[in-house]
């Protein structure tokens, strides 16, 4: 039976940066394998040269959704040394959602990984310190394929959010935005590149592959709590 790990992305600041240097720390508009492999490698305790064994990491399959796009925020940021002051420009994505999962044709790989994640030797973040993942980062495990999970969790943005699409829509479902590994997907469609894929976490040899990625749109039943239920302070007493 295959299984999937769903994990969730939410909270105020997040930052997934992909071809970063000092001055300018930039951010993806969602989360890369890369970062999610080395929160993964967080959570099992592995030292940033302990490089085989983020490779195997690669190894498993991965998707990301995006629930709720957020905006990019822009920190201007001064970083002093003894003779000398440093401006950078360092991107954050601000109230953004996204759903990442991951799989893999061995369960009990998928469960190693699960239970790491439940508890972490390292703390995880989001990218960088400064945001550490939500309470309800750990969605749990399903036993249907990646795939499938990605055209059919339920929606998982945020409620004012959720109330507001409703409010400005007739339709009672919403659709998404999704990238998965391109063997994922069986279509025609051309696969896109990004250089997401760990080669190395070492400080002194840092490197990123290419990684084959298919984008999708899933359409999502959007919840019957997603909907607008303003709270009346006379139900329940009578009329008035």
């Amino acid at each position: 039976m295959m299984k999937t790990i769903i994990l969730k992305f939410s909270g105020p600041l997040q930052s997934w940066g992909i071809g970063s240097n000092f001055e300018t720390r930039d951010t993806a508009r969602c989360p890369t394998k890369s970062a999610v492999v080395g929160l993964i490698g967080s959570a099992f305790g592995y030292r940033r040269d302990e490089t085989e064994k983020f490779h195997r990491l690669n190894e498993l399959s991965f998707g990301v959704r995006i629930e709720q796009r957020g905006s990019l925020l822009k920190d201007y940021h001064i970083a002093r040394s003894v003779n000398q002051a440093y401006v950078t420009n360092r991107y954050y994505l601000q109230d953004a959602v996204f759903l990442a999962m991951l799989s893999h044709e061995e369960p009990s790989r998928i469960d190693a990984v699960a239970k790491a994640l439940a508890y972490p030797v390292f703390p995880l973040y989001m990218g960088r310190r400064s945001v550490p993942v939500g309470s309800d980062f750990f969605q749990g495990v399903v036993e249907i394929d990646l795939l499938s999970t990605i055209k059919s969790h339920n929606w998982q943005a945020s409620m004012w959010y959720q109330k507001k699409y409703l409010r400005g829509s007739k339709s009672d479902k919403i659709t998404l935005d999704a990238y998965v590994d391109a063997r994922l997907l069986d279509d025609s469609s051309a696969p896109m590149f990004q250089r997401d894929r760990v080669e190395s976490f070492d400080l002194m040899n840092r490197k990123q592959g290419f990684r084959p990625v298919k984008s999708l749109q899933v359409e999502i039943q959007i919840a019957e709590k997603g909907k607008d239920t303003e709270h009346d302070a006379f139900q329940g007493i009578g009329g008035v």
